[in-house]
């Protein structure tokens, strides 16, 4: 081993152990510690360490840039693990949904796969490819300039699908009324999209220099909190609209009621944390945009679209077992008799004494909607001919 010291450093050439040292040097200060396993590998000391001495990395540059990637990554990871199981109870419900729906589906999936697989290779970069690179913690990268792209177009056709549920469902007794929010809210999601890819587009133009840095994304704050506004009108627009709609179409009936307070509850569950998470984005982007920050929550928004489309999907067959269980969704009164207690203990005694017996019996049947595109969708909660 040759050992040579610069001011207060430590270059150590470790002549045959060249794959794996015998030893490992843990502290030494005040001392920093170079190690290399080729004499030939060692650079001009004297730029080297100018080099090093122009990167400051503190535990908070790490913990904001690296710590954050992990974790919006993992998080992200794990929704995809949910988001699997929802693909596996669709197919395994086995929905005769038409190839708008089932090209709807598939696409999501695309995007969701391609999404994770990306946020995985980005990972890898931090933690593997560039292991000891500080200069990688304030560099722009691809693999999260490209996100916006992947988010927008997860959440566009999930909005415009529970849009066009509303339209249908509003649309028999408020046709203008329908027609009007439908396109207030695709003229929206438009915008947002558009926006959204804007601004990927920048980013990644500006990666395509080689040499940008996260000082970059300062410029870009405005547009990227006005494609987030827009994503949030969207989604609150979408939200109240479904709502308000399955709170109209209310009949009195306990099991029609049942349904609809289920998909009332559902648009609640799923708008929620997308709301939240858009909100948690454009914070981190405001509050520190040259960090990672914002990365805790982007990394995840497009699962939560992709959650917000299956949950309604699936919802279906937990309709369907409600009804299963209350007889489809029947709602019977039986025969109610009024006898006296006279009557009924002289009943006997006397047979002859009129008796009054009201005999009642309704039976109607609520057909759950249909979130396929074959039919006619029209007859979302239409009641059936009294039995």
């Amino acid at each position: 081993m040759q050992l040579k010291r610069f001011s207060t450093d430590f270059v150590v050439y470790l002549k045959g152990h060249h794959e794996h040292p015998s030893f490992i040097f843990s502290q030494f200060f005040p001392a920093r510690i170079y190690v290399w396993t080729s004499q030939e590998s060692i650079p001009d000391l004297p730029r080297f360490f100018s080099s090093m001495s122009s990167v400051t990395i503190t535990t908070q540059d790490v913990a904001e840039t690296l710590g954050a990637v992990q974790i919006g990554v993992l998080f992200s990871t794990f929704l995809f693990g949910i988001l699997f199981m929802q693909w596996v109870a669709y197919f395994t419900s086995k929905f005769n949904d038409g190839w708008t729906i089932r090209g709807l589906v598939y696409w999501i999936m695309i995007l969701d796969i391609t999404h994770v697989a990306i946020s995985w290779e980005y990972l890898w970069m931090y933690t593997v490819a560039n292991f000891g690179n500080p200069a990688t913690l304030y560099a722009a990268h691809w693999q999260y300039d490209s996100g916006p792209i992947f988010i927008v177009l997860t959440a566009a056709p999930t909005q415009f699908f529970l849009i066009s549920r509303t339209r249908k469902m509003l649309g028999r007794q408020h046709p203008y009324l329908a027609n009007g929010v439908f396109v207030f809210a695709c003229l929206l999601g438009t915008v947002q999209v558009l926006m959204g890819l804007y601004m990927s587009g920048s980013l990644l133009a500006l990666d395509a220099s080689g040499t940008a840095t996260t000082e970059g994304y300062l410029k870009f704050v405005p547009i990227s909190v006005a494609w987030e506004s827009v994503a949030i009108a969207t989604d609150m627009t979408v939200m109240i609209s479904l709502v308000a709609t399955l709170m109209y179409r209310r009949t009195g009936f306990k099991q029609t009621d049942w349904m609809l307070y289920n998909l009332i509850l559902v648009a609640i569950e799923c708008a929620l944390p997308v709301t939240i998470f858009t909100i948690g984005h454009i914070t981190g982007v405001v509050a520190s945009p040259t960090t990672a920050m914002h990365q805790l929550f982007a990394w995840s928004q497009a699962r939560l679209y992709s959650n917000t489309l299956f949950l309604n999907l699936n919802e279906r067959s937990k309709l369907r077992r409600g009804q299963d269980g209350t007889s489809h969704g029947s709602m019977n009164v039986k025969e109610v008799n009024f006898l006296s207690a006279m009557e009924r203990t002289g009943a006997g005694r006397n047979m002859s004494r009129p008796q009054v017996h009201i005999d009642v019996t309704r039976e109607e049947h609520y057909v759950m909607e249909s979130m396929s595109n074959k039919g006619n969708d029209n007859d979302d909660f239409k009641p059936a001919a009294p039995v």
